[in-house]
């Protein structure tokens, strides 16, 4: 750069060299890089204009396509007042969608830089870390389906600090969320609506890679045993959710280490910094405000994060028919005189039927509530006591999920183990 303003402030002198004949079209152009042709042009405005050939005419003249100052000042209040934890690109996508401002990336940043503003996301200089291998994407979607599970405060933007489980799933071939849901706490009944997401949606996958938390395997404690020891203990008892993987056909990988599983430890990140915004410019507050519109969310992520899979094909099958009777948690009770059954200290009955006295049922527990499987048929079960009135026949009320949401699914990892 130094030397391109050198002979930019050297040009001057060899035009006037050449109109007074002291250099050669030649030497002029071997010395300044411009062409000969340009030269002569320079040489003949010269004769005619002299030195103001050598002046900018749009010099402290505005560009025709230059933003009023006006909106440049909006763009910078918007971020300043709104959006300083997201990062410019998706704040780009804020304006477009929250602000009805369509501007390009480019210069949207450039605003920012201008009034001194930094992205969250700034690249940092750090101490360097041990590097980790990337894993190649599968080629066919439905191939490999990463899935977990993290804690956030998602609606801090409402005041809310409480944080909330966010359970995903996301293809590996394509990088496309196929499923999202919030709970209280990290469980399988989160893990059960992904998987139903993701089987309605698109379809049951090949494989599925997750950690080794006790939802997803038995994994042996205090005992002194090398890994391939533990991998068989592993294998000898099964959870709810390996009974489920095996139903549906599905091969399960265990990771044993975050950044085997890297795509979906990713996908949090960009969810960290873009869903907060995106539930509080959308006005969901709540837990089912936000589940009963994540597809929404899943959709535009896709759209701006997805690609094309190596191989136009997948491996997505249909799901089976019995899909809800699958994706349940499963527990084997007997029922005492009266046809309740107690389950985790909770004494249930149903008010359909007491058919089922002294007789071994199975208490299964989905998104929709809790049932006693008998002769395969299906019985809503309800607390006895205080927790309900005592009529039977009554629909299950809002506080009595909330007890089997709080009560049953918090403990479902000791549950499920």
């Amino acid at each position: 750069m130094k030397k391109n303003r050198h002979i930019r402030t050297a040009l001057p002198v060899y035009v006037r060299g050449l109109y007074y004949g002291k250099y050669t079209l030649r030497q002029a152009s071997e010395s300044t890089g411009y062409s000969i042709p340009y030269l002569s042009v320079l040489k003949k405005n010269y004769s005619l204009y002299g030195d103001s050939v050598f002046h900018n005419k749009n010099t402290g003249r505005a560009p025709v396509n230059k933003l009023p100052t006006s909106l440049r000042q909006k763009v910078a209040a918007l971020y300043a007042a709104s959006y300083t934890d997201v990062n410019f690109r998706y704040f780009t996508s804020c304006l477009h969608e929250f602000e009805n401002l369509t501007l390009s990336y480019k210069t949207v940043a450039a605003i920012l830089k201008e009034y001194g503003m930094v992205s969250p996301e700034a690249h940092k200089v750090r101490k360097k870390k041990e590097v980790h291998r990337p894993r190649i994407r599968r080629q066919c979607a439905g191939d490999l389906l990463q899935i977990d599970g993290t804690p956030f405060a998602w609606f801090y933007k409402f005041g809310n600090e409480n944080r909330y489980c966010l359970t995903g799933a996301i293809d590996d071939a394509t990088g496309k969320i196929t499923g999202l849901y919030l709970t209280e706490f990290e469980c399988i009944y989160g893990y059960l609506e992904i998987m139903r997401q993701t089987c309605q949606r698109f379809g049951v996958p090949r494989e599925i890679y997750s950690d080794r938390a006790a939802i997803f395997c038995y994994t042996p404690r205090g005992r002194d045993l090398s890994q391939w020891e533990k991998l068989e203990v592993m294998k000898e008892k099964r959870t709810q959710w390996q009974r489920i993987l095996d139903e549906l056909n599905i091969n399960q990988i265990l990771a044993w280490s975050p950044e085997a599983k890297g795509r979906v430890e990713r996908m949090w990140r960009t969810l960290q910094g873009q869903l907060p915004v995106w539930l509080y410019k959308k006005g969901y507050s709540s837990l089912s405000e936000a589940n009963a519109h994540l597809h929404e969310y899943i959709e535009q992520f896709n759209n701006s994060f997805g690609v094309a899979p190596a191989v136009d094909d997948d491996f997505w099958l249909d799901p089976p028919f019995n899909l809800d009777e699958i994706l349940c948690a499963k527990f084997k009770r007997r029922a005492d005189k009266n046809g309740c059954i107690c389950f985790q200290s909770i004494q249930l009955y149903s008010p359909e039927t007491t058919c089922f006295a002294y007789r071994d049922v199975e208490v299964c527990i989905n998104e929709s509530g809790i049932f006693a499987k008998y002769k395969d048929q299906y019985y809503r079960l309800v607390p006895v006591g205080e927790m309900v009135q005592q009529v039977r026949g009554d629909s299950m009320t809002e506080t009595v999920a909330s007890i089997i949401h709080r009560y049953l699914f918090a403990f479902s990892k000791e549950v499920s183990a």
